[in-house]
């Protein structure tokens, strides 16, 4: 019970400790982003499209080696009016048993309201696959911010740094404060793999 909670404190401090980065020169891609929303009305739930540009950073983790970089996806879905940010990056500080960690930032005015919970991650082989759980703790900061510690047991990461670098798509269950639930699914191939590879591949 104690190695749980101490993730948790040290993911809270982690994610109010980060700092903006500015992003890198000519390396952005846009795929594909989808919020599937649970619909009493409707037994196969709503779908909306969007988008996700991915980046790369310099990583600003005093502990991380130069030329480090944090992988960014800036999402949008606009008929939801859903803005939201993924940083994911390796993690150096020691006392986090974490291999990496992802943070997601929801941008205010979300037509859905308030997040209770992001519930995880899961990686898939394409949009209607059935995705395969990541080894991970997901604490909430707020309403609005969220962070991932990925497993930093020796197997759980070799399983989590295949399933990324593999998987084309990636989704993140979410549940509203409505208790309403919902999966945002988003594109992550062909031309963003070699960042996953760069930040996966240690």
């Amino acid at each position: 019970m104690m190695r749980p909670l101490f993730l948790a404190a040290a993911l809270a401090w982690t994610i109010a400790a980060s700092l903006p980065a500015t992003a890198r020169d000519g390396l952005a891609t846009t795929m594909r982003a989808v919020l599937y929303e649970e619909d009493l009305s409707n037994p196969k739930g709503n779908r909306a499209d969007g988008k996700i540009i991915w980046r790369v950073e310099p990583t600003t983790d005093a502990a991380a080696p130069s030329g480090d970089v944090t992988i960014r996806g800036d999402i949008e879905v606009p008929s939801r009016n859903l803005r939201m940010t993924l940083s994911i990056r390796r993690n150096f500080d020691p006392t986090l048993p974490a291999t990496h960690t992802m943070q997601i930032d929801v941008a205010p005015d979300f037509a859905a309201g308030k997040i209770k919970q992001v519930m995880g991650l899961l990686m898939k082989v394409n949009e209607q696959a059935k995705g395969a759980p990541i080894a991970a703790l997901t604490v909430r900061i707020d309403d609005s911010h969220f962070l991932i510690g990925l497993s930093a047991v020796p197997q759980d990461a070799s399983n989590n740094s295949l399933l990324i670098r593999s998987r084309a798509w990636m989704d993140i269950p979410i549940l509203y404060a409505m208790q309403r639930r919902a999966i945002l699914a988003v594109e992550k191939d062909g031309d963003v793999l070699p960042l996953f590879n760069t930040v996966f591949g240690h």
